[in-house]
Formats: C-alpha cells, structure tokens, sequence
C-alpha cells in the first residue's frame, strides 16, 4: 500500500514538473524582446569588417508581436490579430553602423559626396538583389525590403527584411553581397535549434 502512494506521489510531482516546464516556454513581451536579443540565444549577431559593424537580427513572429504591442498585458485577440498582419514572412533587421560610432552605412568612410549618394541610391534602389537568405535547398529574396533612412541622426542605419518561409527544419544563411562598401560578402547564419527554440509569447 505505502509503495503504492509513493508511485502516485511521484507521478504527481513528475506532473507538476512538466507542467512548469512547459510553462516556462511562455514570456511576457518585455521578457520574449530581452530573449531574443541576448546574443547568447543565437539570434542577434553582429561582425566587424573593416571600419563598419553588421549587426543581423532575426525576428521571430511572437518577438515582432511583441514590439508592436508595446505592452506586457497582451490579450489573445490582439495576439491573433497582430500575428494574422505578420504570418507568411520571416522577418530579419540589418543594421550596418561603423565602428568609431563615426558615420553610418551612408557616409562611414567616403571621401565625397558624390560617394555618399552613390550609397543612397544604391541602398534605396538595389541592395535588395544583393541580399539573399539561403534555407535548405532554397534560395529566398527579400518580399519586404526597406532601407531606413535617418538622415544623419543615428549612426546607424537598418535594412528592414521579409523573406517567404521555407522549411523550419533547415538553418538559415543571411547572405549580403555588399556592391559599396568595400567589405566583400557578408554572412549570418541563424541555426534551426535556436530558431524553433524560442518561447511564445504569454498572453492574457
């Protein structure tokens, strides 16, 4: 009889531990943005290549949810309706500063200005043909592609992308074959297990 209470004490807590673990896999907003942008998770990367710092941010749907929330009470309809806006892409920032903090992706290192609208127009126009994510067999374009422009006030500039998805069992290679910037090509590789590791979103 007493093995017998043991046996079920044990599955109980063994019941309670799962339970809490799979609890665990649910952050509030602020707490899914802190994750994902630890670069211990595998997510956010950055490399310095000559003068200038690429930073690529992979954003997984709940993390962009969550910016576009701007609060930690989320409800489950908002959820869905801030996901419905967001499903069929898979989002990545790329951010290209230099590393004195001098300058950015437009006048890092130019000698002219003829050199800084040469940049302009070329990330405004066709650094999209320049930029591709490779998953699996499968070479992606950018469908989203955006060039912030900040006139000078931040010594940044991100490139805002939106690639169809492919298969998630398959890692990710961001590649960008830079035309401009003397720095050659430039690559991010974002693996499956942290991808698909990442915690959903806890709702209200």
């Amino acid at each position: 009889m007493m093995k017998k209470i043991v046996l079920i004490a044990v599955a109980i807590l063994a019941s309670v531990v799962l339970i809490s673990f799979m609890g665990s896999n649910e952050l509030k907003p602020s707490e899914l943005i802190h994750w994902v942008e630890n670069q211990e998770n595998g997510l956010t990367q950055s490399k310095a290549i000559n003068e200038f710092i690429f930073e690529a941010q992979y954003k997984p749907v709940d993390y962009v949810v969550s910016l576009e929330a701007r609060k930690d009470d989320v409800t489950e309809n908002e959820y869905q309706q801030l996901k419905s806006e967001l499903d069929g892409l898979q989002y990545i920032d790329l951010t290209i500063g230099t590393n004195a903090g001098q300058g950015n992706a437009l006048s890092g290192g130019i000698q002219n200005e003829d050199e800084y609208y040469q940049r302009l127009d070329y990330f405004v126009t066709y650094a999209n043909q320049d930029i591709y994510l490779i998953q699996g067999q499968d070479t992606l374009w950018p469908q989203l592609y955006h060039f912030e422009r900040n006139y000078g006030l931040a010594p940044s500039n991100t490139l805002l992308l939106g690639f169809e998805k492919g298969n998630s069992e398959e890692d990710r290679n961001l590649i960008i074959d830079d035309q401009v910037l003397g720095v050659g090509r430039v690559k991010f590789l974002f693996e499956k297990e942290n991808i698909n590791s990442t915690p959903n979103l806890k709702t209200i």
